[in-house]
């Protein structure tokens, strides 16, 4: 008897078991804050050079800040805006208040120098960030795009330790380590110095909120029954998704100073500690570790819940059929390693694309969520739109047992030309407020699309490979999604000198990406492959330009077959010394050949 087997004869998923699963979600919940992180506290409020005393409100009392930038700073009539890293070169220091301005107008071009004074950050929705902490804007700039690129680092890491963990040490264990890790990593962010222990700090604390998210979501899957599996792990990516429409409210209550925002980060997973002394361990687990007695109370609490006993045969089989499991695991692992899916030459090319398609997706939702600062409006009012997106995309999810291929294709597609869209408007608004609001919604429905494309290319990689390597297909697409996140702040930063590039690249690659996802196999209503040959001859059956030239290739054949039969039945020699027909075919296809 299986696990599923067992679930149907209490009468299906238990109240204890939902009851633990919606706990859960409060982990998957802290480490959605987690995530979003960089969109507040290292988001860059509009700035100029500090131009003291000028800007001195008690120097110059009568001054406006447009005032300010027309004494001071050149005009960009390219990019319709003043610049930012550069001042006129006017000795600032002969200026003496009293409303005299001779010291910053002049009949000559007085030149430009960089920003000598600092600058001046304006405080409308950010009191402090860490761009304002540390200057990280103009020649500094790829000082935030490496803190970004660190934190992803992060994520790259700890996707690799959470697999071990939770292996030697237990589901539960794992969650509370990191918990606990995510915690004490945020509050250490919120106190750092420097820049420099802010970065290494910000590793740590990337590779502990990615594991809070992978161990929630394995847990809650591993504790439901397989026919509620798939609503168990949406419900821990929407938490997630619902803690990105909840922060942006939060960061504004705290007037976007980043330490205090970093210290509410660490405050929102903390409860989790209590909640781990009420919720089992994963009864899966215990057995495959042969820690049966405690695998067994938690069983009997599932029947218990549902009004039913877990009897002494039930348990019997259960045991006996985990212990095969085990076995044939422990087998398959010790024949197969990520090597094996290039080995195969349709299996290549399908582990290719998934390494391509993983990486733009990424690349893309991680890029849009901290572009969201940068459109055109309210920040917080666009993340919270921007977290919005995310939940109604796992809506979306739904159609996708109409036709996986066709889902993940379309909404690859739709976030490319979105954000090509999003960028054409903004390129040409010329400060119109009509065509800057049309760039913004663009792009909150671009990120609407990648975050479906991000959903669906889980399950999508998952059913397309077999059991013996599924788990390697997965890991191997999750580490290209690091690479690809820890990208995307380097492709945003080119964005502060070709405004157009940015959004293209994010267009384009998942344009191509719409285009590649038709090449997978549709895998609706398909049960899962158990072997490498399997897959192979499924890929060649059910892709469709492999399906059409495999056709042609029979039809062919075919052909060929009949013309062999033909020609076969005039070679048959007549035994009264009838005429071999064979030799004039012979004789008359090589004359044919030489007429070309």
């Amino acid at each position: 008897m299986d696990f599923e087997e067992f679930q149907k004869e209490i009468g299906g998923l238990s109240h204890y078991q939902f009851v633990v699963v919606l706990a859960v979600g409060w982990l998957s919940f802290g480490a959605g804050f987690g995530t979003q992180s960089a969109v507040f506290i290292s988001a860059i409020p509009s700035f100029r050079c500090a131009v003291p005393p000028i800007d001195d409100p008690d120097v110059y009392p009568n001054l406006t800040e447009s005032k300010i930038k027309n004494y001071t700073i050149p005009y960009d009539s390219t990019r319709d805006e003043y610049d930012s890293c550069n001042r006129y070169d006017y000795n600032l220091s002969s200026c003496r208040g009293d409303g005299d301005l001779s010291c910053v107008t002049s009949d000559e071009d007085p030149g430009t120098i960089s920003c000598d004074q600092g600058y001046y950050y304006d405080p409308t929705y950010y009191e402090k960030t860490t761009i304002t902490q540390w200057d990280l804007v103009c020649e500094r700039q790829y000082l935030d795009s490496l803190a970004n690129m660190f934190f992803f680092f992060g994520f790259f890491v700890g996707s690799l330790f959470i697999g071990p963990l939770s292996d030697w040490f237990g589901r539960k264990t794992a969650m509370l380590v990191t918990c606990v890790g995510m915690v004490a990593s945020c509050v250490g962010c919120a106190f750092t110095p420097t820049y420099e222990l802010f970065v290494f700090v910000r590793v740590i604390n990337g590779a502990f909120i990615i594991t809070a998210f992978i161990a929630s979501y394995t847990y809650a899957i591993e504790i439901s029954s397989t026919k509620w599996r798939t609503e168990a792990g949406a419900y821990i990516c929407v938490a997630v998704s619902v803690a990105h429409v909840v922060f942006p409210g939060i960061a504004y209550a705290f007037n976007g100073d980043w330490r205090s925002t970093q210290l509410l980060i660490a405050l929102v997973p903390a409860p989790f500690v209590l909640i781990y002394f009420f919720i089992p361990e994963s009864p899966r687990w215990l057995l495959r570790s042969g820690r049966t007695k405690e695998a067994r109370k938690i069983f009997a609490r599932y029947a218990e819940s549902r009004g039913k006993e877990l009897t002494e045969e039930t348990w019997t089989l259960l045991v006996q059929h985990q212990n095969e499991e085990k076995n044939k695991e422990e087998s398959d692992k010790k024949k197969f390693a990520v090597w094996d899916l290039y080995r195969r030459p349709i299996m290549r090319l399908m582990s290719i694309n998934v390494l391509i398609c993983w990486f733009t997706v990424s690349m893309v939702f991680y890029g849009l969520a901290l572009n969201g600062g940068n459109l055109a409006g309210d920040p917080f009012v666009n993340n919270t739109l921007n977290g919005v997106v995310e939940v109604v995309a796992y809506a979306f999810i739904y159609f996708a047992k109409y036709g996986r291929r066709p889902l993940l294709s379309v909404s690859f597609t739709l976030a490319g030309t979105c954000c090509i869209v999003s960028m054409i408007l903004d390129l040409y608004s010329k400060g119109d407020q009509t065509m800057l609001a049309g760039s913004t919604a663009m792009a909150l429905i671009g990120k609407l699309f990648a975050s479906l494309s991000f959903g669906l290319i889980y399950s999508v990689t998952s059913e397309i490979f077999p059991t013996n390597v599924r788990t390697t297909a997965l890991s191997m697409g999750s580490l290209a999604a690091r690479v690809g996140g820890m990208a995307s702040p380097f492709i945003l930063q080119l964005q502060a000198t070709i405004p157009w590039l940015t959004q293209t690249v994010f267009g384009s690659l998942s344009i191509i990406c719409g285009g590649l996802t038709l090449f997978y196999p549709e895998t609706v209503s398909t049960e899962y492959m158990t072997t490498l040959d399997q897959a192979e001859n499924f890929y060649r059956e059910n892709v469709p330009i492999l399906k059409w030239l495999n056709k042609r290739k029979t039809a062919v054949d075919d052909n060929t077959l009949i013309t062999k039969k033909k020609m076969s039945s005039k070679t048959d020699l007549d035994m009264n010394g009838k005429k071999n027909y064979a030799y004039e075919t012979d004789v008359a296809f090589k004359a044919s050949g030489t007429m070309f």
